[in-house]
């Protein structure tokens, strides 16, 4: 496997954990209130909370550690409620797949944390209109 290929495999995990965190929230509104409309205000709910707070480009982005914990917690909570809700297979699941998610974290800190603040860097504005001229 080439040296590039961990990285990338790690970003397409957290975007299947991201998925499933949105598939817990809305299975658990779904068992909850037993109204599809529930489980779609739970899933907008929790996808603006993620893009306000930790997308790449989010506007109150955490700081590179802090991020990753945020991210992190926020997953196994979804675990959780699908324990909760009478999913012990998934949530095991989903809980073995958060776990390999903290370990390449671990081992990828330096790779994650230089490309965050690459893409926050990129982010900023710049040229005449941040020069306020």
């Amino acid at each position: 496997m080439p040296v590039t290929a961990g990285p990338a495999l790690h970003a397409v995990l957290l975007f299947l954990l991201e998925l499933g965190l949105l598939g817990a929230a809305g299975f658990w509104a779904l068992t909850l209130f037993s109204s599809p409309w529930a489980a779609v205000v739970a899933v907008i709910v929790v996808a603006a909370g993620w893009g306000l707070l930790l997308s790449p480009k989010a506007p109150a982005r955490p700081p590179w550690p802090w991020h990753a914990v945020a991210a992190h917690v926020l997953f196994v909570l979804g675990a959780v409620v699908l324990f909760a809700v009478g999913q012990p297979l998934i949530a095991a699941v989903y809980l073995a797949l958060i776990l390999v998610s903290v370990a390449l974290t671990v081992v990828y800190r330096d790779r994650v944390g230089r490309a965050t603040e690459r893409i926050r860097e990129s982010a900023a504005p710049s040229g005449r209109r941040a020069a306020g001229r």
